[in-house]
């Protein structure tokens, strides 16, 4: 990257300048029960996940704000453009499928531009860049920039005052923390960000991204894309420790996810030679009782959560998939698989394995079988898979008859089945 890439910020500008937090709903929007149900769903995938199809609308031109995982009228509405340009069901609501699809196209997008994250030794900020672009005549320039001093107010009154030749169609600051000025100066679009911090040096650190006012059309969701990418203090590993600093214990990531069945009880699919010291909660938990044919377990402790009996359901077409991780509870759709028996296809990770299984009407209808391998993946999103199940007959014989589903049951949501059952779902972690 060396030639001269002098690295300065490209950054395209929109008409309408890319926003700092996910636009509300209107209150109409707000109320609307089918909006509920699409964000009850967007909120019950895992965060990388939210993040990974709000950067994908962005690369489709299809979103301008910013990846925060947060679900709000720009979201819904990107998503509902995805689906119409795909010829699908324009509800609103991302299946398993339609994610692994939405990130592949953007794949192909991000990947035509030689998108990559650059490291600024000098102000030692990050940014993602276009490389491609950038090494093209007439392409965007990127700056990383720093502030010589911590004044950043000053700066900001600096760069958003206009001249005869620099228009400001966009300028924002929350004081001491950061601010955006964007605009055109002559033929060139811009876009000027600068972040604060006290402690580091230098502490502000910033970019600009420039582009041909007469290339918006195709860099401008470039443009938003670098600067959702920024990142003016990236962590960079803990400091070097004095004599008397202690690290901080690593916590272990989930292996598995349990329900909890009954106070300090929790049911889920490991063997005790794959997870000789299981942790529930973060607390230590014991192997109860084991079936070595289905691999169904009873994880008790101490861990202080309660739980329920769960009514068992029946396997059907529409399944939904709960699984505990990263603090907090994903749903996945599932389907039932036409050629392994016993198995479901959902895109899910290996942590899912022991996830509880509800069909429609919210109940138990199975339970993941282990899961060996992590799945294959596009840009983080987990590939939809046949995974096998552990189905209701089976869980019957483990846990007894338990309480029948109402036969006239309504049909919920993967996000209202996740609202409801979330507080007995709990990640699994295997310590040493």
């Amino acid at each position: 990257m060396s030639r001269t890439l002098v690295f300065r910020v490209a950054l395209a500008i929109l008409a309408a300048p890319p926003a700092f937090a996910q636009q509300a709903p209107p209150a109409a929007a707000s109320s609307d029960a089918a909006f509920a149900a699409q964000k009850a769903a967007f909120l019950a995938l895992p965060l990388d996940r939210r993040k990974a199809a709000q950067d994908a609308l962005v690369w489709l031109g299809l979103y301008n704000s910013v990846n925060d995982g947060e679900f709000g009228k720009r979201t819904r509405d990107a998503i509902v453009a995805w689906q119409q340009s795909q010829n699908s069901p324009a509800d609103g609501i991302l299946s398993p499928g339609a994610l692994v699809a939405l990130v592949a196209a953007a794949d192909k997008a991000r990947a035509a531009t030689g998108f990559a994250t650059l490291d600024d030794k000098k102000t030692g900020a990050r940014i993602g860049a276009p490389t491609k672009l950038m090494m093209a005549r007439g392409g965007p320039k990127l700056d990383f920039l720093a502030g010589p001093d911590a004044d950043l107010d000053a700066l900001y009154q600096r760069l958003s005052a206009e001249t005869p030749a620099r228009r400001i169609t966009y300028k924002a600051m929350k004081p001491e923390t950061f601010f955006v000025v964007s605009g055109q100066e002559g033929p060139t679009l811009f876009y000027t960000r600068f972040d604060k911090n006290a402690g580091a040096a230098p502490p502000v650190r910033g970019f600009t991204f420039a582009y041909p006012a007469a290339r918006a059309a195709d860099l401008g969701r470039v443009a938003i894309a670098v600067a959702n990418s920024f990142e003016a203090f990236p962590a960079r590993g803990a400091a070097a420790a004095g004599p008397s600093s202690v690290a901080p214990a690593a916590s272990a990531e989930p292996a598995a996810t349990a329900l909890v069945i009954a106070p300090s009880r929790a049911l889920t699919a490991l063997k005790p030679e794959d997870c000789p010291n299981p942790r529930l909660e973060g607390r230590p938990a014991r192997f109860e009782r084991t079936d070595p044919a289905t691999g169904l377990a009873i994880l008790s402790g101490d861990w202080g959560a309660s739980g329920e009996a769960p009514r068992l359901g029946a396997l059907a077409p529409d399944l939904v998939i709960l699984s505990a991780g990263n603090a907090r509870v994903a749903a996945n759709s599932a389907t039932l698989s036409d050629v392994e028996p016993s198995s479901v296809i959902a895109a899910v990770d290996k942590s899912a394995t022991g996830a509880p299984v509800f069909d429609r009407a919210g109940a138990l209808a199975g339970v993941v079988a282990s899961i060996p391998t992590e799945p294959k993946r596009i840009a983080g999103v987990p590939l939809a898979a046949p995974h096998a199940l552990v189905g209701p007959e089976a869980l019957g014989a483990f846990l007894g008859p338990g309480s029948p589903r109402p036969a006239d049951a309504a049909s919920l949501t993967a996000g209202l089945i996740a609202e409801r059952e979330k507080a007995a779902v709990v990640a699994v972690s295997c310590a040493n």
